[in-house]
């Protein structure tokens, strides 16, 4: 008797979305985001429809040990140059990706208030 054998697949799903943010000029921030499928997926992020480089100096791009889980983080941030939309891109090989934004507001001065 031959048994097929498969596997079960499912394509990406975000479960943890980045939250839109207002910060100050000069202070940091960071998004999280998670996302699951199998196999598991693959996060990136891209500003403004341009894909956040892990070289850049002031974004810290870090994925956690548990798959599927990733944070950017944005020190110091900067008035003119980080006002944008960030998003979160998931994607595993099955199906299509899927993408959740956030927008950074960048605020001049002492206080959010």
């Amino acid at each position: 008797m031959d048994f097929l054998c498969f596997r079960v697949t499912d394509p990406p799903e975000i479960t943890l979305k980045p939250k839109s943010q207002q910060v100050l000029n000069g202070s940091v921030v960071a998004f999280y985001c998670a996302a699951r499928g199998d196999p598991n997926p693959s996060l990136y992020w891209r500003k403004n429809g341009k894909r956040v480089s892990e070289n850049a100096s002031r974004y810290k791009l870090m994925n956690f040990t548990q798959p599927g889980i990733s944070l950017l983080k944005i020190e110091p941030v900067r008035l003119q140059r980080d006002n944008a939309t960030y998003e979160c891109i998931a994607e595993n090989g099955v199906g299509d990706p899927v993408s959740v934004e956030a927008t950074l507001t960048v605020i001049e001065g002492k206080s959010l208030a």
